[in-house]
Order: structure tokens, then sequence, then C-alpha cells
């Protein structure tokens, strides 16, 4: 038999909105709960372990994290899809330089890009050299 699902405390349903928005468990019980200054570190991680704990509140915190995630309105793969048909040349507005800098924006976005050191030199700036970092040369 499931166990029925309680409808939260104002508290509680605030305290799994923070959460759920990315805070830490203290800082989100600190927030909901109106926790004094003067409140001992250990309460708050224990009382915020608590609920946690509460099967209930997890379960509103995955809920309310799984309708943050249906609302990202621009993914990776949409940019990589716009980014493609401009790169391809199947954007009749794109200009030449516009595939170039669509090649490169997709080579960083999935890491093909060429990772580089700056060096800066003397002591007033004289000369800045880039240079690619290559791991599979040999020194």
């Amino acid at each position: 038999m499931e166990a029925e699902t309680m409808a939260l405390t104002p508290k509680q349903e605030r305290f799994a909105h923070e959460v759920a928005q990315g805070k830490s468990q203290a800082d989100a019980y600190r927030a909901a709960f109106n926790v004094r200054p003067a409140t001992k570190p250990e309460s708050v991680h224990q009382n915020a372990s608590r609920l946690m704990a509460d099967v209930n509140i997890s379960s509103r915190i995955a809920e309310l994290k799984a309708a943050v995630a249906e609302r990202v309105v621009w993914t990776m793969a949409d940019s990589l899809d716009v980014l493609s048909t401009i790169a391809k040349g199947l954007d009749s507005d794109a200009k030449p330089s516009d595939k170039v800098n669509a090649v490169k924006a997709i080579n960083a976005m999935i890491g093909l890009d060429a990772p580089s050191k700056l060096s800066v030199t003397g002591s007033l700036v004289t000369r800045i050299q880039r240079e690619v970092i290559d791991d599979n040369a040999e020194d």
C-alpha cells in the first residue's frame, strides 16, 4: 500500500522551492524557517537534513526541478542545429565569415578547439605570445 502524499506547510514548500532553485539545504532552511543568526550551524544542518529525508518534501523538490528542466527553452542541441545550418552554408544570409565563426563556435561547444596558453613577459608588457598547447608533442 502506497503512502499518501501529505500537503506541505508553507515553510516546507518554501524550503522545497529554495532547494530546487539551487540553494544548499542549510541556506534553504534558513530562508524558509526564518532562522535567527545565533542559531548553531549544526542545528540548521540537522533540521535541513530531516526535511530532505521527508519523502513528501524530497518528492516535491524533484517535481520542481523537473518542471524547471522542461521550461528550458534553448538547449545545446538547438545551438548546434542553428550553427550547423550556418556552417554548412544552408543559411542564404550567412556570409563566409559567419560560416567560419559558426565552425569555431561548434568546435568550442564540443571541445574540439585546441587549448591555448597566454604568456605575458617583461616588466612592461612589450610582447604577448599565444601558443597552442599540444599534449602529444615531444619536448
